[in-house]
């Protein structure tokens, strides 16, 4: 169905795939527009409670944008808006989880991923680091992203030395770029693990607790408590309110509502 990623739902867990092994997953023209597709794929299916996001191959999670293929923007130079991004579950405003498993090189545009995802796993052999000034590009929105989840100073050095120093998966665990490092061998056993417990709870509990939580970077502390109270009131409506508690009293299994009912 895509020419650049592929996409498979087993037992509720859907995984993702940046599948251009021979050119570490770079995202070119094709990819740029089919990204938008798969989430809203993902986003509506039915099956899928989770996500988990890797790139194809052992060598890259991805590279960033292809520079013999650039993705193609919304306008010219002078009026392309931001929107020509949407290569992220948060750029599209997915609320379901998603899990990123970061299996080798993450290079300049493909920290969106990691700047974007919920949980955030690395292989002991994933490196990190940006050429974006290397080559002349600003590197803006993956820096600007990645500063909600590491210290400024560490962004802005791997912004500026262009690349020529690397993050390794251990520092990237230090600095809070990523959460867990695993054996490169058991990366993907790691990230079903974590959607195997992930998708036995509510998905409208979890899609409005997503959504508190990254809505609450955009706002102050007063006004991302008052959002979150809004969601946590429009949640008290739906069928999953009531039946946690009457799973957890009658000792049995919860019986959640898929995402888009209720």
């Amino acid at each position: 169905m895509y020419e650049t990623i592929a996409y498979d739902v087993v037992d509720r867990v859907a995984t993702i795939t940046l599948n251009r092994p021979t050119q570490h997953n770079a995202v070119n023209g094709v990819m740029s527009r089919e990204l938008p597709l798969v989430w809203e794929r993902f986003n509506t299916d039915p099956c899928a409670v989770v996500a988990i996001i890797t790139g194809a191959g052992s060598k890259a999670f991805c590279t960033g944008a292809d520079l013999s293929d650039l993705p193609a923007l919304d306008g010219s130079a002078e009026t392309a808006t931001l929107a020509s991004i949407r290569w992220t579950s948060l750029q599209n405003r997915i609320w379901k989880p998603v899990i990123c498993a970061v299996n080798g090189l993450t290079v300049g545009g493909g920290l969106h991923f990691v700047a974007d995802s919920d949980i955030v796993i690395a292989s002991d052999t994933a490196t990190f680091f940006d050429t974006h000034v290397k080559v002349g590009l600003v590197a803006g929105l993956e820096s600007v992203s990645l500063c909600r989840r590491m210290p400024m100073q560490a962004v802005l050095r791997m912004a500026l030395v262009g690349g020529a120093e690397r993050i390794t998966a251990d520092q990237a665990l230090a600095l809070g770029m990523v959460g867990e490092v695993v054996a490169a061998d058991g990366l993907m056993r790691r990230a079903q693990a974590l959607a195997d417990l992930i998708k036995e709870n509510s998905p409208a509990a979890m899609a409005r607790t997503k959504q508190a939580i990254w809505e609450s970077a955009d706002r102050g502390l007063t006004d991302g408590m008052v959002h979150a109270w809004q969601l946590m009131m429009a949640h008290s409506g739906h069928p999953d309110f009531v039946e946690g508690g009457s799973a957890y009293l009658q000792k049995r299994p919860p019986r959640w509502l898929p995402l888009d009912e209720g």
